[in-house]
């Protein structure tokens, strides 16, 4: 399901405005990136919680060279699932 098929799921159930519901969405986006980036954990009851994680720094190999590379260490979002998710999921 893409963007546009979401938003417009979310209109028809709860008979909103298409405009007025993608525009709320980019804010929740908005706010939950900030959040996240800013180092907090964003926890939504019965859905999940997304934090900052920091991947460590890795060597690969790579078969045409021969030779190793280092991946440097990086910034990610980890998502943890909720309870209810969960139980809906298995």
């Amino acid at each position: 399901m893409n963007n546009r098929a979401f938003i417009d799921r979310m209109a028809k159930k709860l008979n909103g405005d298409v405009g007025e519901l993608q525009q709320q969405v980019d804010v929740f986006v908005q706010i939950l990136l900030s959040q996240v980036n800013a180092g907090n954990s964003v926890t939504i009851k019965n859905f999940g919680a997304f934090e900052q994680k920091t991947k460590a720094e890795r060597k690969i190999y790579n078969p045409t060279t021969k030779t190793f590379n280092v991946i440097p260490s990086r910034q990610t979002v980890g998502f943890k699932m909720g309870a209810a998710l969960k139980e809906k999921v298995q």
